[in-house]
């Protein structure tokens, strides 16, 4: 039996598998190259060697002295993203009949509604500010070289 919510994309699991892997596909493409990059230049980094000559364990170097420090790049790249899955999937939400931010826009648009418009822009905006402004914290707990004096 088809109901009204199958009919619009607001079913079950099976309905949110298309759409999320429309928005996800590209961007864990590119996150999973920024970190493999950013891994590949830090694992060839002075102090790496240096732990391995010393005789630290590799689950240690990996993780404890590469990792904290090649997450910076991929993190920052990861807000950004987010945010953008947030307020960029006009397009998917318009495809697959999601209710949505994007799609709240589209329709706005389409009836010339001003105001409506206006807020989105103003939350989307804040929501990357917000984006950033997390990123930014986080690198004080990745790496303790950045620290934010008062």
């Amino acid at each position: 039996m088809v109901t009204l919510a199958s009919r619009f994309g607001k079913g079950g699991i099976q309905h949110l598998i298309l759409p999320a892997v429309t928005l996800g596909y590209m961007i864990a493409a590119g996150i999973m190259r920024l970190a493999r990059s950013a891994m590949l230049d830090v694992l060839g980094s002075e102090y790496v060697k240096l732990a391995r000559a010393k005789g630290v364990r590799e689950s240690i170097v990996i993780w404890k002295h590469a990792f904290k420090n090649a997450a910076l790049p991929v993190l920052t790249f990861a807000a950004v993203m987010f945010v953008r899955i947030l307020t960029g999937s006009i397009v998917t939400e318009t495809v697959f009949a999601w209710p949505g931010i994007g799609r709240l826009v589209v329709e706005s648009v389409t009836y010339r509604d001003f105001p409506v418009i206006q807020t989105v822009v103003m939350l989307m905006s804040a929501m990357y500010i917000l984006g950033n402004l997390t990123a930014d914290i986080l690198y004080g707990y990745l790496n303790p070289k950045i620290r934010y004096q008062k």
